[in-house]
């Protein structure tokens, strides 16, 4: 937990020095959601989760070192645009890594050209010999770094700011139940939870929630399998907190929360501090 918590404390300080504009780019109004790929409802932004330990050398300055470092190297690139996140485990932790760093590209097309383009750059190789011992992240799909074709059904809204950091975030890994299909998901989410979602927002305008549909981009562990990541985004932890446990005793939530159950079984969430590293002024 030592280490976890260090490591955010890091992100805060190199978060300042990002630029302060919305932590993802908003979505359209309403795009239908299912973890399937077609003309009408092709993912909405390729997201890619990387794995970080912290080196021998990781401190509250190199941190903020590094992270300006990165920024002026993906400046002077000649690549696609993408903003960048910093996910922290929220009074949880794992040998595995000790946060994530996270790429939010346009498209998986530009994630491949993005990746290209660091490989080919010098100022990404200095970037990568100068701050080696501060911060490590992956680069091997599939097994530290993990791309999703991301799904954004809903408008984000206007109170979501990610401002101050860091805002709240839980992910829960979810298998689609035998017979379902993501048809059935699509159906669930757009017919159930969207409608349900307007009627809250109507009563609570002030609410900054919103969520997000990825489906791997990469073979998933035969031993850990699931289908796709439900993540949901607040403000602040004490909204999101709130914000479930008021979900989860309504009539509404409680019929919302079976709907969901016909076609997925999900994991228990995981709760993350999220911070902003590079905003996506294109997006």
């Amino acid at each position: 937990m030592k280490n976890t918590i260090l490591f955010g404390a890091m992100l805060l300080a190199a978060a300042g020095c990002a630029k302060q504009e919305e932590v993802a780019a908003p979505a359209p109004e309403v795009v239908e959601a299912a973890p399937t790929e077609t003309a009408a409802n092709a993912p909405d932004a390729y997201y890619e989760y990387l794995w970080c330990k912290q080196g021998e050398d990781f401190s509250q300055e190199k941190m903020a070192e590094l992270t300006a470092s990165w920024n002026a190297a993906i400046d002077s690139m000649e690549a696609p645009t993408l903003a960048a996140f910093g996910y922290i485990p929220r009074g949880w932790e794992t040998e595995d890594f000790d946060g994530l760093w996270v790429l939010r590209w346009n498209s998986k097309d530009d994630s491949a050209a993005g990746w290209e383009a660091y490989g080919a750059s010098e100022a990404a190789q200095a970037h990568e010999a100068a701050y080696g011992s501060t911060l490590t992240c992956g680069s091997e799909v599939g097994a530290d770094r993990f791309g999703f074709a991301s799904y954004i059904p809903q408008a984000m809204p206007a109170s979501f700011t990610g401002e101050p950091a860091p805002y709240y975030l839980t992910n829960s890994f979810c298998s689609l139940n035998e017979g379902k299909e993501p048809e059935d998901l699509r159906s669930a989410v757009v017919d159930a939870y969207l409608p349900m979602l307007a009627a809250g927002a109507e009563a609570n305008p002030d609410s900054s929630y919103w969520f997000m549909l990825g489906a791997p981009d990469f073979n998933v562990d035969p031993e850990a399998p699931f289908d796709f990541n439900f993540i949901n985004y607040w403000q602040t932890a004490g909204e999101g907190e709130a914000s479930s446990a008021a979900f989860e005793a309504s009539e509404e939530g409680q019929a919302m929360m079976a709907t969901f159950d016909e076609v997925a079984t999900c994991q228990d969430p995981q709760p993350w501090d999220g911070y902003l590293i590079r905003a996506n002024a294109a997006s």
